[in-house]
């Protein structure tokens, strides 16, 4: 039976974890999520990638915030460092990830006092979240939002097929899907541009610091993407299976690439476009090279989707 905690004055302790606390936050996030109860090794290779081996982490006072009952650890925020362009300067924001508390000690308020604590953790703090309960928390402790539900992504639909036949069964939506898709392959021949090629890349150089800082300019607020980034983050410490497709034009000169995340179904595995990162120079434009990736990337899927992200200076 769960242990029954009592209230009793001010009875918790919050404090910066430490690194040697680390383990205790994965006994405490595997006994708390059900995909981490089933697979321990997702969040222990988290804390060893997002954290322990973040070449930013040095910046932040610790791997985040935890809270005390006594001498026992039973609940956590971890916050990891990234790298941020911010209104033209690079900065470093620490983001949070992994918000546990032990069953037994729910309903006490512990989580919003541990996003209330790391609200000074770093000069500025960040979360992104796509759930409408925790929008409620950061707004109620001061916390801005930035970006969106579009999140400056392109939209792009390769297919009604599938969406119809959920709708209709699949005889209807083949019929349907196979009509709507003709629009689809009307725009891919307009847009399509043939000088363009696609190819997978393992290493990302100093063309990729030339892309980012032609293009950096017009973002008031994103991750900043610099080969030193990208490298650390896909190819050196990934925490899931990611793979960058680059765009090049026909005089190998790199115009945009896209990051792509394999994702497992039920029946079939498959790539999703998880981040597409465009620069327009002369006469290409991101709807041509969004479509261009599309066409060439073949069994991969380029639909995307938008989370919230929240911001909070000290």
């Amino acid at each position: 039976m769960p242990e029954t905690v009592t209230d009793t004055a001010d009875p918790f302790q919050f404090r910066t974890l430490q690194p040697e606390d680390i383990g205790e936050c994965i006994r405490i996030a595997i006994a708390n999520f059900d995909e981490f109860r089933d697979h321990p090794q997702y969040i222990s290779q988290w804390f060893e990638r997002r954290i322990v081996h973040n070449p930013w982490q040095s910046s932040l006072p610790g791997p985040g915030v935890g809270v005390w009952h006594g001498s026992r650890l039973i609940g956590f925020r971890a916050m990891f460092a990234q790298p941020w362009w911010l209104n033209g300067k690079s900065t470093v924001i620490a983001f949070c990830a992994n918000t546990s508390v032990d069953q037994q000690y729910r309903g006490k308020g512990l989580a919003t006092q541990l996003i209330s604590e790391t609200k000074n953790f770093s000069a500025i703090t960040g979360s992104v979240t796509a759930g409408d309960i925790t929008q409620k928390a950061y707004r109620k402790l001061d916390y801005l939002p930035i970006g969106g539900e579009s999140n400056d992504f392109f939209r792009l639909r390769i297919g009604y097929r599938g969406s119809w036949e959920k709708r209709v069964g699949k005889t209807m939506g083949r019929i349907l899907g196979g009509a709507f898709d003709l629009g689809l392959s009307w725009r891919d021949r307009k847009l399509y541009r043939h000088e363009f090629v696609l190819e997978e890349t393992g290493h990302c150089g100093a063309e990729f610091d030339s892309l980012w800082d032609s293009a950096k300019a017009a973002y008031p607020s994103c991750l900043e993407r610099s080969s030193r980034y990208l490298n650390w983050r896909l190819f050196e410490f990934p925490t899931c299976p990611l793979q960058l497709l680059a765009l090049r034009d026909s005089n190998g000169e790199l115009r945009a690439y896209a990051i792509w995340h394999r994702q497992s179904f039920a029946t079939r595995s498959a790539w999703q476009c998880c981040a597409t990162y465009f620069i327009c120079r002369k006469t290409s434009r991101p709807s041509a090279a969004c479509c261009t990736m599309s066409s060439l990337t073949g069994e991969k899927t380029a639909s995307v989707g938008g989370t919230w992200k929240w911001l909070h200076r000290v």
